[in-house]
């Protein structure tokens, strides 16, 4: 039995099946996100280079205007106070390895950004990999400052700690800019793949 739609004759097991338009590839996706992951790779590559090159975070200058600041808000910290937590935060297991998780960072953040701008999807996971250290690296920035400031008033231990959440959330939006190729069906379409490549 066979119904009749217009000119048409079809049978009750054919079904009418809809063209499938396909993605068009948008390149600006995986590029945009290749100049977060550099740009964000320059900033923490500076981290690094200060890890490596200096021996304690404050110079005497910036503890005696860290100190009167604290002091103008009602929290006395000397700047002695201010010299020990930099040494115990700089002579802790974070700041041996801070140098060194910084640069590795870098070295990810930036080769998947080159990866990404090239339209390689291996791109996204050596960024998400550079991206996930940078912010665990300022995670375990933070607590490690907690425990360099336990002799410092709240409000200067809570200040100094904040500092390296907030870093930690730069990390969290490289986490996010990494993978941003693959929220869009048309970045996914611009990346490619090692063994597509091969293939071509």
């Amino acid at each position: 039995m066979a119904d009749e739609i217009g000119s048409v004759r079809m049978d009750v097991e054919e079904e009418i099946v809809m063209p499938v338009t396909p993605v068009r590839a948008n390149q600006s996706i995986p590029t945009v996100t290749a100049i977060i992951l550099i740009l964000g790779a320059v900033m923490v590559g500076y981290a690094a280079y200060n890890s490596f090159t200096t021996d304690e975070i404050f110079a005497e200058a910036d503890e005696i205007a860290l100190s009167e600041s604290f002091t103008e808000n009602n929290a006395s910290v000397s700047p002695e106070d201010i010299q020990q937590y930099d040494h115990g935060l700089s002579n802790s297991k974070y700041g041996e390895w801070s140098g060194v998780l910084f640069a590795s960072s870098t070295a990810f953040l930036i080769t998947g950004g080159i990866l990404l701008y090239q339209g390689d999807r291996r791109g996204i996971h050596l960024g998400l990999l550079g991206a996930v250290i940078l912010t665990a690296t300022n995670l375990w920035g933070g607590e490690a400052s907690k425990e360099a400031a336990v002799h410092l008033p709240e409000v200067a231990s809570l200040t100094f700690a904040t500092m390296y959440y907030i870093y930690a959330c730069c990390g969290v939006f490289c986490v996010v800019s990494a993978v941003m190729p693959m929220f869009f069906a048309s970045g996914r379409a611009a990346l490619s793949s090692p063994l597509v490549q091969l293939t071509i």
